[in-house]
């Protein structure tokens, strides 16, 4: 198992967020399989899991409206193995490292 350093990983996690045009706001819509938009691009479900209220608020509508959350916060779920308002457990990430 290798351990980034700490530097390391949010330079990744950066280059991920930086795929997604205008913030998040422009979604990947030709791909609805794409865990990582949730986990790093979406506007909503990315502050709501940092603690924001507001976000957390619009994201409970919106996994109550959808049944289980969008296409991305599922496609979160397939990969990650939890619901798209849940932080992903340490374990789970040093494994995708």
């Amino acid at each position: 198992m290798i351990r980034l350093p700490q530097h390391e990983k949010h330079r990744e996690e950066v280059m991920a967020k930086n795929k997604y045009g205008w913030n998040g706001w422009k979604m990947p819509l030709l791909n609805p399989d794409d865990p990582d938009y949730c986990e790093y691009g979406c506007p909503i479900c990315t502050r709501a899991r940092r603690g924001n209220s507001i976000a957390q608020f619009f994201q409970k509508i919106e996994i109550l409206v959808t049944f289980g959350g969008c296409w991305w916060g599922r496609a979160r779920q397939r990969k990650y193995g939890v619901r798209p308002d849940e932080p992903i457990p340490e374990n789970i990430q040093e494994k995708q490292s």
